[in-house]
């Protein structure tokens, strides 16, 4: 029996990401159901959370263009090991890729270092990254890779005299339903003035809109919420606080968020400033505070704009500091982080233990991307009268990496350990 089209969606919609991927693949009608808007809006409103979990081996010895799927739901509702030399190992099988970057030199002809390949993933907005090239961080392409599509983001006139780091990021103005890229930029002609420049997708070229009121030379953890991509800052007078820059896509302005207050306290100066770290939590904007010897707090933004609001959820004790970052809050409550860019762990803030999950198969460091798929095709998406739409080349499926195909397992071995065992990676991470 036949059923109509509203309510495959509707049924479609419900499945898990890599089950829709393969959906997609069963016949066209399919296809073009999962392409339809009304599947996206269907699948952000079913009762699992729609934030998707990738993981990207980013390091200078290894560049990939592969994002693995983490299925969050399935390996944390499995039981975990109940003996110390006792595991569980988890394939990554679902892959989405990024395209391959093109150096100039290389489309003239000549050889280029296969750095020159890798695109850095600037911030995620309604299911589409911005990447940057490395380097100078300029922004260089839009992709959804879900649809395995990307738009290349043009160039100035005059983007031979940018001087220095480009602060770039990327956001949706409801209002209009445009997508902007926003940066920051130095110019040959001022090295001095960091300019504000904004191009809108399907347009034909980027605008000027001023001077930027903040030097944002150092600027880290582009973080995109309700309509602003937001950045941490260290201000430029003698006491050196830091603070959160975020720039509104729709009224084209900067704004400025001042941190809960004992961010003002020496030991949060710049030179700490890698540990801390910005992101979302449960659609709130956070900061956790690395910076401590015996405990790291994470504060949240319960309302938004509101910096009475900043509220502290949660004292975690780990008996010295470290590169935690926060990820996710998952659907049973647990708050997923990252340690040393090898590892991930669930914390239960309820019984206060954690569960860890090392990365292996490839000698890399990873970054955790957090994501909300579309399924909607870039040119339904962006619109505009001056877009050229691109697939993502075969060559992209057919290896992770430059050199060869990549597995990841997520690794996770003995029962959970509490707040008074070391919550550091018991495995190196390489390959099994």
């Amino acid at each position: 029996m036949d059923l109509p089209g509203h309510t495959l969606i509707d049924i479609l919609s419900r499945l898990p990401l890599n089950s829709i991927l393969v959906s997609r693949c069963v016949c066209t009608s399919w296809r073009c159901l999962i392409s339809d808007p009304l599947f996206t809006y269907f699948y952000l409103l079913r009762p699992q959370q729609p934030l998707e979990l990738f993981l990207r081996s980013n390091s200078l010895s290894h560049v990939t263009t592969t994002l693995h799927w983490v299925d969050t739901h399935s390996i944390l509702n499995t039981s975990p090991p109940f003996h110390p030399d006792h595991h569980h190992q988890t394939q990554l099988n679902t892959k989405l890729y990024l395209p391959i970057a093109h150096s100039d030199t290389e489309s003239s002809g000549s050889s280029s270092s296969f750095v020159d390949h890798d695109f850095s993933i600037v911030n995620s907005c309604n299911g589409i990254l911005l990447l940057s090239k490395p380097m100078l961080n300029n922004p260089h392409i839009v992709c959804n890779p879900i649809t395995s599509e990307f738009i290349t983001v043009p160039k100035s006139v005059d983007d031979n005299s940018l001087w220095g780091s480009v602060v770039p990021g990327f956001g949706h103005c409801q209002k209009s339903n445009k997508y902007k890229v926003v940066r920051l930029v130095f110019r040959l002609e001022n090295i001095f003035q960091r300019m504000t420049e904004v191009y809108t997708l399907g347009t034909a070229s980027w605008r000027s809109i001023g001077p930027a009121p903040f030097d944002l030379d150092l600027s880290l953890f582009a973080t995109y919420l309700n309509g602003v991509i937001h950045w941490l800052r260290v201000s430029d007078n003698e006491k050196r606080l830091i603070f959160i820059v975020g720039f509104d896509f729709e009224e084209e302005r900067f704004n400025e968020f001042p941190l809960p207050p004992h961010f003002g306290e020496k030991h949060k100066e710049k030179e700490n400033l890698h540990h801390l770290n910005m992101g979302v939590l449960g659609d709130c904007l956070s900061v956790c505070d690395c910076t401590f010897v015996d405990h790291m707090d994470i504060w949240m933004m319960k309302e938004y704009g509101d910096p009475t609001s900043w509220t502290k959820e949660y004292v975690i004790s780990t008996h010295f500091g470290g590169p935690y970052r926060p990820i996710m809050l998952l659907e049973n409550g647990d708050l997923l982080m990252m340690y040393g860019k090898r590892e991930l762990f669930a914390y239960n803030p309820i019984e206060r233990h954690f569960r860890f999950l090392v990365i292996h198969g490839v000698q890399s460091v990873f970054e955790a991307i957090t994501h909300v798929p579309s399924f909607i095709p870039l040119k339904d998406a962006v619109g505009g009268d001056h877009l050229n739409v691109q697939k993502v080349k075969a060559s992209c499926f057919d290896h992770g990496f430059l050199g060869g195909p990549e597995t990841l397992y997520l690794v996770e071995q003995g029962e959970p350990r509490n707040e008074l065992q070391l919550p550091f990676f018991w495995g190196d991470g390489g390959e099994e």
